[in-house]
């Protein structure tokens, strides 16, 4: 009997996680006067509004092509404008509907069988992607914790030593993983699956990849909130913070729980412009790359399912 309620509870909990952060976003910006926040929309103009959506895509762009250095990691053979095409719907998908491991996952063997790369390899380039992005997360945090003033820790009420400690012992997290690959056979089995071990090279390509994917989906907030916008290395550590709270919630596309963690971490941003950056986010960060991969999806789906000329 208690099986079945721990998985009731493991179902409901982005549920009620998702009406939390609901709630303590309502809290954060109801008193907003929807005429200010639609000025703030207005002032993007269609400049801003076309770098915001050029800008999210190429963090798609950035995914798929980490993808083609998995496959090819993987031992898959896969024609690289396949491959990207297949990326790119598979993390337009997975960021928006959340379980990107799982969603991912699906679709990847779904779409690569035709190319004969077996559930092993899909496991195996699935795992690269989400490895490169805690790579991303600690490179990055790492150095953002490591250089940060004494004024940033104050206001975090954090011990700067404390601080400081834990960025260092993210990049010796780094470390350890570039020794672990280059000191491991050049082979590693785990049950009938059999993998080659990421080399330095290629973890160093896997942190480039991790902090790039990052930065550009950072620089996209950042973009939104024009003149109001703070210190970039200020914006990319709450939006970092933000986006692991979001991933880690469950909740699809961390919808509620990344608005919450930006507003409590940017408490000096004027309001009505944090809820139009927070419209323009979800349209061109997610909406968008989503109805392309639909369209894509689509496409190829109904290329597969043309009758073939009989010979």
């Amino acid at each position: 009997m208690a099986r079945p309620s721990i998985k009731v509870l493991v179902r409901l909990f982005p549920v009620l996680l998702l009406a939390v952060a609901g709630f303590v976003l309502w809290r954060e910006l109801h008193k907003i006067d929807p005429n200010q926040v639609r000025h703030a929309i207005v002032l993007w103009g269609p400049g801003r509004a076309a770098a915001a959506i050029v800008l999210s895509l190429f963090v798609y762009v950035l995914l798929a092509a980490n993808e083609q250095v998995a496959l090819r990691w993987a031992g898959a053979r896969v024609p690289i404008g396949i491959g990207m095409r297949n990326a790119f719907i598979a993390f337009a998908l997975a960021n928006t509907l959340g379980f990107g491991f799982l969603v991912g996952g699906a679709l990847r063997a779904n779409s690569y069988r035709h190319f004969e790369v077996g559930l092993g390899k899909v496991a195996q380039v699935t795992a690269y992607g989400t490895i490169t992005f805690m790579l991303g997360v600690l490179a990055l945090a790492g150095g953002l914790l490591l250089h940060a003033s004494d004024m940033v820790y104050a206001q975090l009420h954090m011990e700067p030593f404390v601080g400081r400690m834990t960025g260092g012992l993210m990049w010796v997290g780094l470390a350890l993983y570039a020794t672990a690959g280059a000191l491991a056979p050049d082979k590693i089995r785990i049950f009938k699956f059999e993998f080659k071990p990421p080399r330095p090279g290629l973890t160093l390509i896997q942190i480039l990849f991790g902090a790039a994917d990052l930065i550009a989906g950072a620089a996209v907030f950042w973009l939104l909130l024009g003149a109001h916008a703070p210190r970039f290395a200020d914006l990319l550590s709450a939006y970092v913070i933000s986006i692991v709270a979001g991933l880690l919630s469950g909740v699809p596309g961390g919808a509620g729980v990344f608005e919450v963690v930006m507003a409590k971490l940017l408490p000096q941003i004027d309001r009505s412009q944090l809820a139009a950056a927070f419209l323009g986010f979800r349209l061109f960060y997610y909406l968008t790359p989503l109805v392309i991969g639909l369209v894509l999806l689509g496409l190829m789906r109904a290329r597969s399912a043309q009758p073939k000329p009989i010979a």
